[in-house]
């Protein structure tokens, strides 16, 4: 018995993307791209560390059925 991965759709359009063009006019010397993961200083976005919070967060405790109403 063969179970299809999973069901196609005929003749339906699902979705739309818009992609507004990019304008990639300069780029970084191969050692800064490499380290920053892009030629294009347009697209970079680096990611930096936040702080922790310092308010505790308990686990959750598990509750019976009868705990709800």
């Amino acid at each position: 018995m063969c179970i299809p991965q999973e069901t196609v759709i005929c003749n339906v359009r699902l979705a739309r993307a818009y992609v507004p063009f990019q304008r990639l006019c300069s780029l970084y010397s191969p050692e800064e791209a490499l380290n920053k993961g892009t030629a294009f200083p347009e697209l970079y976005s680096p990611y930096y560390k936040a702080e922790k919070s310092k308010t505790k967060i308990s686990p959750l405790t598990e509750k019976s059925g009868d705990d709800y109403e």
